[in-house]
């Protein structure tokens, strides 16, 4: 009976000093440092998911603001150039069409129908509003300076200075 509580006691403390993954590797199961590595892979692997997820994520979110961007070039091309009227009062020349794109949207929001023209250079001007004589559409230019909705370098184009495609 004392030789079984040496053993067992032996058997105990053995244990105890080595540590579970003794018995773990006894038994064929994953030590303690497999069991770290497993969960550092499967937090790597999720952080890399997360990656593959959120650039996948940005790459539809900018396919559908160029789809947009589109939608609204087509819609604002549809505009360009109907008017008739021969002085036209500039708010703004722009070389990326998204940025005449936007102040479109703006003057439009706030009840103007602008225009677009496509000016040989490459730039594109927006006109906030057109008139068949020279006189208002200036009166108009100093209207929207003295309101402070316009930009300091406002302008009148004249359509037969044929600067525009």
């Amino acid at each position: 009976m004392r030789t079984a509580k040496i053993i067992l006691t032996l058997t105990t403390a053995i244990m105890i000093v080595t540590s579970c993954d003794w018995v773990r590797t006894q038994l064929g199961m994953a030590t303690s440092e497999e069991i770290e590595t497993l969960k550092s892979e499967q937090q790597r692997m999720e952080a890399e998911m997360q990656t593959a997820d959120s650039i996948e994520k940005t790459r539809l979110d900018s396919t559908q603001v160029t789809l947009d961007s589109l939608e609204l070039k087509n819609a604002v091309q549809t505009k360009k150039l109907e008017s008739t009227q021969r002085y036209h009062v500039i708010l703004g020349s722009f070389k990326e069409h998204s940025n005449s794109a936007r102040m479109i949207e703006n003057l439009t929001k706030k009840g103007y129908t602008p225009q677009i023209f496509n000016f040989k250079n490459g730039f594109e001007a927006v006109s906030v509003c057109a008139f068949d004589k020279v006189s208002p559409a200036f009166n108009q230019m100093y209207k929207l300076l003295d309101d402070g909705f316009a930009p300091d370098d406002i302008w009148v184009y004249d359509i037969k200075q044929n600067l525009h495609n």
